[in-house]
């Protein structure tokens, strides 16, 4: 296979050095590498690759590096014949990573990667597809792609977690769920300074649309999140899960387990302020900022999200 590797060197996982990468290339020569930070320089390696025709692209970078990538992917068309992506883990938090790409380190998890693009690897190996979110922005020509979409409380989270809670560049799972707590606790003991509402119209396919005051509104195509959450319940026949839950929901604290993971009894109801479906388009409009695989952005409403793909993604 022809193999393509980005590397963002600014990433939760390189910042201490690109040695062992340098190390791997070296006795790789065969691998096209990149490196790149902003969106612009990921399009542009990724052009190079494209005219190599890559079978295999290698994305070592945190959420906002793979985000980039699935935009030149999915959103701009640079290749004329998509490769399987390998998504290492990173990045500060890997959300993505964790849910469709390559478990272990950086040595071991590139030691898999080669091995079954050298078709050494057993049965444990697979490719999954999966369809990934094209936001169409209002007055924008292009859109962007990613995997998780978030309104309200998940990009002030996203804000206070680099702003605040982690200026050491803590890695892994437990800073965001600390996050999540330090939010519950805004959430109940009613902070809205720190946690405002954010008034959102949802339209969803051909249902009427719906106002909600939320506490946060998401939109995904990943089936694991940090520490496992998986919040979405919907039974339609759908790619996108979407779910909503408005600022003051009843029976919270009695809930939460079961909104985390995905379980609906009988108070998580639109009646009580839980809201949740599969869907193919949708159309939201608010204002205020988003964020898309960890990176903010404006909101230019109303959005459209729909599902673009499938993307390939190898998971050892």
């Amino acid at each position: 296979m022809t193999i393509g590797m980005v590397t963002n060197p600014r990433s939760g996982g390189n910042r201490k050095g690109l040695n062992k990468i340098r190390e791997f290339l070296a006795e790789n020569s065969q691998i096209h590498h990149g490196e790149a930070v902003t969106p612009a320089e990921v399009q542009a390696v990724l052009a190079g690759f494209a005219a190599r025709d890559i079978d295999l692209l290698i994305v070592n970078g945190g959420d906002g590096t793979a985000q980039a990538v699935l935009t030149a992917l999915y959103g701009q068309a640079i290749f004329a014949r998509t490769p399987v992506l390998a998504l290492l883990r990173a990045g500060t938090t890997s959300m993505l990573a964790r849910d469709v790409g390559i478990a272990g380190d950086f040595p071991s998890a590139l030691a898999k990667v080669t091995a079954w693009a050298a078709g050494t690897r057993g049965s444990d190996t697979a490719i999954h597809e999966r369809p990934v979110l094209q936001v169409h922005r209002k007055d924008y020509s292009a859109p962007l792609c990613g995997m998780f979409f978030g309104v309200g409380a998940i990009p002030q989270g996203i804000d206070l977690f680099h702003r605040r809670m982690n200026t050491r560049g803590v890695r892994g799972e437990l800073m965001p769920g600390l996050i999540l707590a330090r939010l519950l606790l805004a959430v109940f003991t009613g902070n809205e300074k720190l946690l405002p509402p954010t008034d959102v119209e949802i339209r969803r396919d051909d249902a009427a649309a719906q106002r909600v005051c939320c506490l946060f509104t998401l939109v995904s195509t990943l089936e694991r999140l940090f520490l496992g959450l998986r919040p979405y319940w919907g039974e339609e026949d759908a790619p996108l899960h979407l779910t909503a839950v408005q600022s003051k929901p009843r029976y919270l604290l009695r809930n939460l387990p079961a909104v985390l993971r995905g379980r609906r009894p009988a108070g998580v109801s639109p009646e009580n302020g839980y809201l949740s479906h599969n869907a193919r388009r949708i159309t939201l409009d608010f204002t205020g900022r988003f964020t898309l695989d960890g990176e903010l952005f404006e909101a230019a409403s109303p959005l459209t999200i729909q599902a673009a793909g499938p993307a390939r993604f190898l998971r050892i």
